[in-house]
């Protein structure tokens, strides 16, 4: 079984929350679009309307997040490596507004720039 079918099952099983509509959250996650260039984002993936799966280059971290949205409308991060056989970081209780900035935190940031 391959490390995606896996990763499908796994999500399923462990990840998926609740529905939600993935178009909506690209929006929060894309505003400033400079900022998610900045990340090497690629691959921008639905999962049964219950997530949203990408992979990054970021100076943190390299590799695929996967979004999901908790029964209390905030957002649910998770940093996988690109086998998805660990999560790496997990980061709960997130707000669509602070969506970009905390993904960019993780992936990205250094404190040394100025935007």
């Amino acid at each position: 079984m391959s490390n995606k079918t896996e990763f499908y099952q796994r999500f399923k099983e462990q990840f998926a929350e609740r529905e939600f509509d993935p178009k909506e959250t690209m929006k929060w996650l894309t505003h400033d679009k400079i900022i998610t260039m900045s990340w090497g984002f690629q691959n921008p993936i639905a999962i049964m309307d219950s997530g949203l799966l990408f992979k990054v280059n970021g100076h943190h971290h390299k590799g695929w997040v996967l979004i999901t949205l908790a029964w209390n409308d905030t957002y649910t991060l998770r940093f996988f490596s690109h086998q998805f056989k660990e999560t790496k970081e997990k980061v709960t209780d997130v707000y669509c507004d602070l969506l970009q900035k905390t993904v960019d935190e993780e992936i990205e940031k250094i404190s040394d720039y100025s935007h």
